[in-house]
Parts: structure tokens; C-alpha cells; sequence
């Protein structure tokens, strides 16, 4: 594949979803639906997409990935591929409990988590690890199925995450550091095997500076 050639990749994280405790709470496998806010700013990203013809669709199977993918792409709902290993990471025993509530019934693993992302999992639940060993390899199975033509990837903040890091060098602790918004885009460019971030977290609110 030649530098004309290059593969442009749009990883998409889903639209806000509808959740309890005022969204101070852990989920990742939870599958709450999207909100009345991320159905309208997922739609604004449909705008801002609108011109770009994707050669190939994925999302996560999780309805607040695929809900945001049909609403990205109205006309192409049939030509969304759902990929199960893009789920969000599994929080186990903690998936719908409030931070306040996990605190006070796990705090030592509760600490032992905030200083270790990578390696520490919820009871019953996955460490970002964990994540990355499914993520990575179902990821490259889309890059082999598709060596060329532009992609859309809907899917989850955990995801998007731990692919940026396999990819680019990251560390998976350092998640914090790095904004990840419902419907943020991250724009990768591929050729061959080099990939180069292009764009961070876009979305139209917070820049105009065209994809």
C-alpha cells in the first residue's frame, strides 16, 4: 500500500448512554441504551460524516455502540458488521453499583485498581490486560478482512483505549490523562503496517478543522 493509498480509520465512541445514579456509577457489559443528549449529538456527528463514504462499517454489538453506528450511518444500517470481541470491558460484581457504593464494599481492591488500570480486575470482571488480549487480535482480524478502503468503528472508551495504546505506545494506566468523550473521534491513517494518529478526541464542538 502506497502513501496514496493509505487507509484512513475512524474509530467512534459511542453517544452518551442513559444511566442511574446521576452516571457515577461502573459500567462496562451494562448495555444501557443512549440518552435523548447522545441520540441529538450523535446525530451532529452524522453532520459532520455525512460527506465521507465509508468502505467499511464495524461496531461493537452492544446497542449503545450499534444505536450510535445507525445513527452515523442511516442509509447503511444492513452494512454494519457487529463484532462481539469490541464489547466494553467487564466490571463483574461492580457493573451498575455506584462509586460510592464499590468504594465502601471493595476499597482495597477499589485502591488497588485506581494505581494499577493494567493489571488489577473487579471481582468477576476483566483488567485492561485482559481487554487488549481480545481488542488487539479482533482488530487485526478487521485490518486483514479490510487491507484497503476507509473504516468506521463504533465502540467503547475502553476499546478505542487499549487499541491507541497497542498501536501508538501508550501505557494503559495512563488512560486519565487522555480525554476520551461520548462520540469523540479518533482518526488514524494506515499504510502498510506504519499507523499514524491524525486526530484526537475530535468532535465539531471543539474544533473546526475539517476531517
Amino acid at each position: 500500500m502506497s502513501e496514496n493509498d493509505a487507509q484512513k480509520i475512524y474509530f467512534v465512541r459511542h453517544a452518551k448512554p442513559e444511566l442511574p445514579h446521576g452516571g457515577k456509577l461502573f459500567y462496562g457489559s451494562t448495555d444501557y441504551p443512549l440518552s435523548c443528549e447522545g441520540i441529538r449529538r450523535a446525530g451532529e456527528l452524522a453532520e459532520d460524516l455525512k460527506e465521507i463514504c465509508f468502505d467499511h462499517i464495524f461496531s461493537s454489538d452492544m446497542q449503545r455502540a450499534l444505536h450510535t453506528a445507525e445513527i452515523i450511518v442511516p442509509h447503511r444500517k444492513s452494512e454494519i458488521a457487529q463484532v462481539p470481541a469490541l464489547r466494553e470491558i467487564d466490571l463483574g460484581e461492580w457493573e451498575g453499583r455506584s462509586f460510592d457504593d464499590v468504594r465502601e464494599e471493595w476499597n482495597e481492591i477499589y485502591e488497588a485498581r485506581w494505581k494499577s488500570f493494567d493489571s488489577v480486575a473487579p471481582p468477576a470482571g476483566e483488567s485492561f490486560v485482559e481487554l487488549q488480549a481480545r481488542t488487539v487480535p479482533a482488530f487485526e482480524d478487521i485490518l486483514a478482512k479490510c487491507p484497503s478502503g476507509d473504516i468506521l468503528l463504533v465502540a467503547h472508551g475502553g476499546v478505542i483505549w487499549t487499541l491507541m495504546c497497542h498501536y501508538f505506545g501508550l501505557k494503559l494506566n495512563d488512560l486519565f490523562f487522555f480525554p476520551m468523550d461520548y462520540c469523540g473521534l479518533h482518526l488514524l491513517c494506515r499504510t502498510g503496517r506504519l499507523m499514524r494518529l491524525l486526530r484526537y478526541n475530535w468532535n465539531s464542538r471543539l474544533s473546526d478543522v475539517r476531517l
